[in-house]
């Protein structure tokens, strides 16, 4: 049985949150970049030619996707890429490991810090969306919330995959294969409703077709089923937290 100390946690997510400060400027460009470019293209540009969708303009109905795929995406980049070199380039996490501060306490801050990043760019985007006029309710404040456990649930998807993989080449097939088909088609872009019978079932299992839906409901003030959505994400991230810090000890061997 591992035992977690939240002290050393913190200081773990601490140690992230200095390293993410020195490389703000250069992160917030490439983290920001594309959902700007889908939302000028699909939900500005293809807008005018698509209409309502689901009773909203189809260009709300595409900015309130973005800001869950978003944060989607900064937690995946924080727990493959990131969470990669210093497993076992940087040798990040045996420097650490040689303080009191165990393997566990590493994987699950690394979790949590991937939420923190993913609700810092989540909720970036969200601001650019409500100077286009794209929030519609007070409920909005609760959409940063919202950003951390999506950000918390691909955290921990992205590090068991890390964990898996023998080098930083398979981490390409978990982008394309994993995290590409969730941004498109988890009623992001196209209504899953519209979608063809087979393919629902595959596109309710994603977890950021829940965020989105809870982040559309907040951000046009229609909360109608977000907790049953909200508290299917809960329900993910209690089933999947152990399996990081299982595979940490058995997969990391310095």
């Amino acid at each position: 049985m591992y035992k977690l100390s939240l002290r050393s946690i913190k200081h773990v997510i601490q140690r992230n949150y200095m390293s993410f400060r020195k490389l703000f400027k250069v992160s917030v460009f490439p983290n920001l970049l594309d959902p700007i470019l889908y939302l000028i293209a699909m939900g500005i540009g293809l807008a005018n030619f698509v209409g309502n969708v689901e009773g909203m303009p189809y260009f709300l109905f595409v900015t309130s996707g973005l800001v869950a795929a978003t944060s989607m995406n900064a937690a995946t980049n924080e727990a493959t890429t990131n969470a990669f070199i210093q497993m076992r380039v940087e040798k990040t996490y045996y420097a650490v490991s040689m303080t009191p501060v165990n393997l566990q306490d590493i994987i699950i801050g690394q979790a949590i810090w991937a939420g923190i990043r993913a609700t810092i760019f989540g909720t970036l985007f969200l601001i650019i969306a409500g100077f286009l006029g794209a929030i519609h309710s007070w409920l909005v404040i609760f959409v940063p919330f919202l950003l951390f456990l999506n950000g918390l649930l691909f955290g921990l998807l992205g590090l068991i995959f890390t964990l898996l993989v023998p080098n930083r080449d398979y981490l390409n097939y978990y982008a394309m294969l994993v995290i590409q088909p969730m941004y498109m088609f988890s009623d992001t872009f196209f209504p899953v409703a519209n979608m063809p019978r087979w393919l629902q079932p595959y596109c309710w299992l994603s977890p950021l077709y829940h965020a989105v839906k809870v982040c559309r409901g907040l951000m046009l003030g229609n909360p109608t089923g977000i907790w049953f959505h909200l508290g299917w994400l809960v329900v993910v991230v209690i089933l999947i937290a152990g399996l990081p810090i299982y595979l940490v000890h058995r997969r990391l061997v310095y």
